[in-house]
This record gives C-alpha cells, sequence and structure tokens, in this order.
C-alpha cells in the first residue's frame, strides 16, 4: 500500500498494470469485439498475433522500473495461454502484486496451477444474461468459482465481477447472495456502457433504458443496502449511489491508477478511450542480458503528458468501477477509503 501511495501521489504515476496477454477467446461474448482478432474463419482459436513469453518479461521488467506495484493479466482470455503460470511467477520475482482476469470457464481446470496468482477475478451475468450474452453455460463457470473458492488455494477471496445490463437485471442481487454463501468470494457490479471501440454491437437489448430505469434504481437501492447489511460489495456506496442518479465519474485520476498495455505493446493511459500512445517495447532499449538500458513505458509516458492531460479534460466520465474507485480515492473522497475494499 505504501508503495502504491508513492507511486500515485509522490511520483504521480499509475500503480496498476493491466495487460493484455492474448487476444484469443473460448467464448463468443455479443458486446466484446476483442476475441475477434484472434479467430480463424474455421472458428478456431490462433495465438500467432500473441505477445511472446520473451517481450511479456521485457514488459514487467520495464513495469517494475517505472514503479508499477501490481500486474493484471487480461484480454480476450488469459487462461488460454499455457505459460500463464510462468508469466505470473516472474511478476512475483520483480516484486509485482499479481491480478488475472477471467471468464472462469477454465478456472477449475487450471486452479491448481495459479500458485502465483494473488488476486483472481471472474466475469458473471447470472443465468439468463450468461447464456444470452456470453453465449455460455452458466453452471460451467459457477462451477469454476465454486472450485476456486473451496481449494484452499486461493491467496485472497476470489472477485466476481458483475456488469449490470438489461438482461440481468433480476439476477445480480442472487449473484450476491451466493456470494455471501460460498464465503471466500467477494462481489463487484458495475453498469453496462458503450465502449468506443465496440461500435459493431447491438445494444438496444443491453442497454438500461427509460424502461428499466425504475427496476435498475430499485436494485441499486437493493445492493447499498446489502452493502450496509455486509454482503461482499467490493464497491464503495459512494460509488453505487452514484451510478444509481445516473453520474458518472468526473475529476478522472487514471493517470495515477491504472496503465494498460495491449498484446501489440501498445500503451494506452484509459482503454475506455482506447488511443495507443506508444510502443513501449519498440521504444526501450535493452542490453545483451536484457538489463533496460532505455525505458520505453517512461519515455512514452513522458513524451504524452500533454496528450494525457486533454484527454482526461475532455472527458465526460467514467462508470467503469476499476477507474472510477480509485478516481474516487485519489480525490480524497473519505467513504471510497473505507467502502471500496477489494484491494
Amino acid at each position: 500500500m505504501a508503495k502504491s501511495v508513492r507511486q500515485m501521489k509522490v511520483r504521480r504515476r499509475p500503480a496498476i498494470l493491466s495487460h493484455s496477454v492474448n487476444s484469443g477467446c473460448n467464448l463468443r461474448c455479443v458486446f466484446c469485439d476483442e476475441w475477434k482478432k484472434n479467430t480463424l474463419p474455421d472458428g478456431s482459436i490462433s495465438s500467432s498475433k500473441d505477445p511472446s513469453f520473451e517481450d511479456i518479461c521485457k514488459i514487467i521488467d520495464l513495469a517494475a522500473d517505472f514503479g508499477i506495484g501490481s500486474y493484471n493479466a487480461w484480454a480476450a482470455e488469459p487462461l488460454l495461454r499455457k505459460d500463464l503460470p510462468e508469466i505470473m511467477k516472474y511478476a512475483k520475482s520483480k516484486g509485482l502484486k499479481t491480478f488475472m482476469i477471467t471468464n472462469g470457464i477454465l478456472l477449475k481446470k487450471r486452479m491448481n496451477e495459479l500458485i502465483d496468482v494473488d488476486y483472481i477475478s471472474v466475469s458473471v451475468d447470472g443465468p439468463t444474461a450468461t447464456r444470452e450474452i456470453r453465449r455460455t453455460d452458466y453452471e460451467a463457470i459457477i462451477d469454476g468459482v465454486r472450485y476456486a473458492s473451496e481449494s484452499g488455494l486461493l491467496n485472497q477471496p476470489l472477485l466476481i465481477n458483475c456488469v449490470i445490463s438489461a438482461k440481468n437485471l433480476n439476477e445480480v442481487a442472487d449473484l450476491a447472495h451466493f456470494s455471501k454463501e460460498l464465503g471466500n468470494v467477494k462481489m463487484a457490479v458495475e453498469p453496462i456502457y458503450l465502449f468506443q471501440r465496440m461500435n459493431e454491437t447491438d445494444w438496444d437489448d443491453l442497454i438500461i433504458g427509460p424502461a428499466q430505469r425504475e427496476k435498475f434504481v430499485s436494485l441499486m437501492n437493493q445492493l447499498i443496502k446489502m452493502k450496509k447489511e455486509g454482503y461482499p460489495l467490493i464497491n464503495s456506496k459512494t460509488y453505487l449511489k452514484q451510478i444509481r442518479d445516473g453520474k458518472a465519474i468526473r475529476n478522472c485520476r487514471v493517470d495515477k491508477s491504472i496503465l494498460a498495455i495491449d498484446q501489440l505493446n501498445n500503451m494506452y493511459n484509459c482503454r475506455i478511450h482506447n488511443k495507443p500512445l506508444g510502443d513501449v517495447i519498440e521504444n526501450s532499449v535493452f542490453g545483451e542480458n536484457n538489463e533496460i538500458i532505455k525505458n520505453g513505458i517512461t519515455g512514452v509516458w513522458n513524451k504524452t503528458k500533454q496528450e494525457r492531460k486533454e484527454m482526461i479534460k475532455n472527458c465526460e466520465g467514467c462508470k467503469f468501477f476499476g477507474y472510477a474507485e480509485l478516481t474516487l480515492m485519489n480525490n480524497y473522497n473519505i467513504e471510497s477509503f473505507y467502502g471500496y475494499d477489494w484491494l
């Protein structure tokens, strides 16, 4: 915590790296375009465009040198990488906390390999929404969540991340009950909203419009009440109330929280705006023993200062809980310091 606070407040840099270690996926979620990048015409998954293990290690080295304290492997589905355990082991060897975001389908099969993963987040929507949005069996995901929570292998409680859409308004509270019953599981919620890079999705069936507004407000009030009653919801009450009231979180502090790098080694200050700032490998120089001579993350970060500033200045606000909660904390919202409780 002290290292992260120094990184964010003193050095004014992000403390978390969110790294796309692949782009292929074993699901075909309707609101996501990431899985399309490595899907072959016959429907099989290609790994030819994924970053090499060597490049991933270089990025971890660059991140540690930059002051990053936490490494988050994500993308379409990181568990498709056979070498994911080695990636996480390498990140741990550099003193980084390790995170992973997964759809959960392969969690039961590979849980025993994930001894170097500190935090695991699983995307779960509810029975109906899982079938209609993720096009897969809800029980297959829940089976993985249950196995992981009962395995005794978790370093920290597993996190269920639930995106609230028009498809699952009647199922979100049940997920909160399920999380509490398991005892070693926490839950985060956030509303669905349009990512700028996902413009091929038919959003009409997913977005929470005027017809669903009353039900959405009722759900958010229920979740706030459950939070007060001790249900394992990691969201702060401040965030839940602002989302309920339709207010995006302003005065963004993404530049002091999360840095993103995609599978092509491009760095992003914000994955919502999705504007690449530069190739961190291309802008780095390594010696014969892979020691860092010129740091691409630092270089790209410094030369894009004005660009990042303008991006934040012109942003209309954020509802993505990963950015929003850290923004509230960086803006000294006292309740968020105590209410946002996963990390």
